[in-house]
């Protein structure tokens, strides 16, 4: 833990409660940024790029305002993408690819790539690294797969599924659910503490 206060650089769903089950307290703050203007071929990369745009995004707001507070704070960005048998996919941009996501996993499965980047905002110092975990799907159904996309969630999120919607068609996960969700536990626990020091 920290006894900063903490900054979530993100409006995920996924990722606040990922740190709330941490036992973190903290507020959350939008980058706002053009994820699309920004572009690699390396999912590790891209990744890392985003979550370090995101970051600087926040810390020249942060550093206008009149928040003392948050001048104090540590900041977590990240972001994800899924790599599909060699390919990124971020969130799906129809329903039809959200479809086509959904029903190739399970001939490859989704591997998560996030990257994370933290900030000590009074210092200075910025941390960062890379998590992936993979998950296996078996065949979704085409009737559960609508109705996923009706009930919405899934086209807000990098590969176009939820790990906790889709718990009757997971098989085997290597690495942290955590991953899956857009906020490794493991490495963002690590990444707090190196900028706490």
């Amino acid at each position: 833990m920290t006894s900063r206060p903490l900054i979530l650089g993100s409006s995920s769903i996924w990722r606040k409660q990922v740190l709330i089950d941490m036992g973190y307290i903290f507020k959350t703050m939008s980058p706002d940024i053009d994820e699309k203007a920004i572009r690699d071929s390396d999912p590790k990369t891209l990744t890392l790029l985003i979550s370090r745009a995101k970051a600087q995004a926040l810390l020249k707001r942060i550093k206008e305002s009149d928040d003392e507070l948050d001048k104090k704070s540590i900041m977590i960005c990240s972001d994800q993408v899924i790599v599909h048998n060699g390919v990124i996919r971020e969130k799906p941009e129809t329903e039809q690819q959200c479809r086509e996501y959904l029903q190739s996993y399970e001939f490859h499965p989704a591997v998560a790539v996030v990257s994370v980047v933290v900030v000590n905002i009074e210092t200075g110092k910025i941390v960062e690294g890379t998590d992936i975990a993979t998950q296996h799907f078996k065949k979704i159904s085409d009737e559960f797969i609508d109705k996923l996309i009706k009930q919405g969630d899934v086209m807000h999120c990098a590969g176009g599924f939820t790990v906790e919607h889709m718990a009757d068609f997971t098989l085997q996960l290597e690495g942290e659910v955590e991953t899956i969700l857009g906020l490794p536990k493991t490495l963002t626990k690590n990444l707090i503490s190196q900028v706490s020091q």
